[in-house]
């Protein structure tokens, strides 16, 4: 972030990409965390221009708002403004704020980028100095989309696998903890629950969770691969941020 490179964050559901992101987010000093814009879920050029600008607008982008002032904007008839714009007026405000602003932006849970998004985010990294972080559910084109003029070289991509077996102990250990599971007979479940996360630490928490839950218990034993199947079809939630023991390493 203070080298303002973009960067394509890749990895499989659940293995920690917001959570790495979030938590890198949570420690910027306060000057610098109100140019940290994050966006979830977006679809569409026009929803994504719009959701920028809304947020721009929130943390007073001093462009932003000396243009809506000129045009007689009030807070209360921002968002009706901000919908009748056309896509070129939309570019053109998200291109003066981010030019004269320096921000960072990051884009959670987005579908493949279409060729329109992606050449904003072009535009944004390459001619207004704003570099953009995509957290994205794989590599290939059908995963990202049309991301490989931006992320083209090892240095703008970084992918994301399994924690390495010492962290995902101390993961699993925090989790015990965590949920209060050493009242149940654990025999067997750490093996099990290590093998059938593949140590993704998403995997591993929502798994940990799920074993807290009186339904998936039989006497004092966890049915563990009931929660296996029940977890692939919740899915996974953005992951908490972990505090482990003082002193403890945690293996990266």
């Amino acid at each position: 972030m203070e080298k303002r490179a973009p960067l394509l964050i890749s990895g499989p559901a659940g293995i920690g990409k917001t959570a790495l992101v979030m938590n890198i987010m949570n420690d910027l000093p306060s000057h610098l965390a109100r140019s940290a814009i994050y966006l979830n879920g977006v679809d569409g050029l026009q929803p994504f221009l719009r959701l920028l600008l809304a947020r721009l607008y929130e943390i007073e982008d001093r462009t932003l708002r000396r243009q809506t002032r000129a045009e007689g904007v009030r807070r209360d008839t921002f968002k009706a403004w901000l919908k009748s714009l056309g896509t070129s007026r939309l570019k053109g405000a998200l291109y003066r704020s981010a030019e004269k602003g320096r921000y960072w932006i990051v884009l959670d849970h987005m579908p493949p980028l279409t060729q329109a998004v992606a050449k904003v985010v072009k535009e944004l990294v390459q001619m207004r100095n704003t570099p953009v972080f995509l957290l994205a559910r794989g590599r290939d084109e059908s995963a990202i989309g049309h991301v490989s003029e931006v992320y083209w070289g090892d240095r703008q991509r970084l992918s994301i696998g399994p924690l390495p077996g010492k962290a995902a102990q101390q993961l699993l250990d925090w989790c015990i903890a965590q949920f209060r599971l050493a009242r149940l007979d654990l025999k067997g479940f750490r093996e099990e629950v290590l093998r059938l996360s593949g140590c993704s630490p998403g995997a591993l928490i929502k798994m940990c969770a799920m074993a807290a839950e009186p339904r998936y218990h039989y006497g004092a034993r966890i049915k563990i691969k009931l929660i296996h199947i029940d977890s692939l079809v919740r899915g996974y939630d953005p992951l908490p941020s972990l505090t482990l023991a003082e002193g403890a390493d945690d293996g990266r």
